[in-house]
């Protein structure tokens, strides 16, 4: 499961839990909304706490700054994006030089030619 995942599933279900523990420990709402809220945020930090430390040292290798591979990449892009620019380049020209207007009046020269 994605970190992600795992941290959204974690708040969902601290929620729930919190709203039940609410519910049935307490009659006043105002206390039953602190404890969902109280529960809520704590099952967010837990989880928070052990996705990091699951990131810093199951993932760490994977994770590790590698300026070569970084430096492949954006030079990738940098001419990807020399490719799309000549590209909007192109299609400027070409719409400057058109002419889309369809419904000009015909003069006598242009009927001649």
């Amino acid at each position: 499961m994605k970190p992600n995942n795992f941290i959204n599933f974690s708040v969902v279900f601290g929620f729930f839990l919190g709203l039940a523990f609410g519910i049935a420990k307490f009659d006043e709402p105002e206390v039953i909304l602190f404890w969902t809220v109280i529960a809520t945020i704590g099952f967010y930090l837990i989880t928070l706490f052990f996705a990091s430390a699951y990131i810093w040292f199951i993932e760490f290798d994977k994770t590790m700054f590698n300026k070569s591979n970084l430096e492949k990449k954006l030079e990738l892009f940098d001419r990807e994006f020399d490719i799309r620019e000549r590209e909007a380049a192109n299609i400027r020209r070409y719409i400057r030089n058109s002419d889309f207007a369809e419904d000009k009046p015909v003069t006598a020269e242009a009927k001649s030619k």
